[in-house]
């Protein structure tokens, strides 16, 4: 090493660095570029996981995104379904109902039609009683009032007579026209049905004929359920 050369001051000089080789500025030069592309590389790679990140954010909003959708199409599916179990039972509620009522109707009905059958068969058979019960006489009218009639079957004294109820309902023909009991002339034709009503023989209908038109009958009295006897009698009023 040279000796620093005295300076005026008394004071040595600091002596120059030496220059450096070509080998060590290479060196040096390279490990700058070296560096420097460390640098770019790790500039690179932190733009790279920047990207990355970003990407996998995107990513994760996207799916979140579409979680919330389908959550929210699997909400509006349930609403949908249970609106359409409520529809379904408030329809079989209403089908149920509607049924009920028709079957009560029909019940109804059907009891009406029972009712009006029982009903029917009930005045048949009154009917069919009463037909059965009224009975048929002809004879000679001995007398006459108001409120009886008095035939004998034989049409002379002494022969069996039957004595007749008459009221308002009784129907009282006088040579083919409706009359009234007061116009019964004594010694007039009578053909007559009655029935037994509270134990008294009461006449339905009494046909008089006051010039011997039909034929005088032999006595006693007919049952009405004979063809002959149920052209000639009236149904009870």
């Amino acid at each position: 090493m040279p000796r620093p050369v005295p300076t005026s001051g008394g004071q040595a000089a600091r002596a120059a660095p030496p220059e450096g080789t070509p080998d060590q500025a290479q060196d040096a030069q390279e490990r700058a570029s070296d560096e420097q592309k460390q640098g770019a590389d790790a500039r690179q790679d932190v733009e790279k996981a920047r990207q990355d990140l970003q990407q996998a954010e995107a990513k994760a909003q996207q799916e979140f995104q579409e979680a919330q959708r389908a959550q929210q199409q699997a909400a509006n599916q349930a609403t949908q379904a249970q609106a359409e179990v409520q529809q379904s039972q408030q329809q079989a509620l209403e089908a149920q109902r509607q049924q009920q009522q028709e079957l009560a109707q029909a019940q109804q009905q059907s009891a009406q039609q029972q009712e009006q059958r029982a009903r029917t068969q009930q005045q048949n058979a009154q009917v069919q009683g009463s037909q059965r019960l009224q009975q048929l006489v002809t004879g000679r009218v001995v007398s006459a009032s108001p409120d009886e009639l008095l035939l004998s079957s034989a049409g002379g004294a002494g022969q069996p007579q039957i004595r007749l109820q008459l009221n308002a309902r009784t129907q009282v023909m006088v040579d083919g026209r409706q009359d009234s009991s007061a116009d019964i002339a004594e010694g007039s034709q009578v053909r007559a049905s009655y029935q037994d009503v509270g134990g008294e023989p009461t006449a339905l209908r009494v046909d008089v004929t006051s010039q011997g038109g039909l034929q005088q009958g032999t006595g006693g009295s007919q049952d009405l359920s004979g063809q002959d006897v149920q052209q000639q009698q009236q149904p009870q009023q």
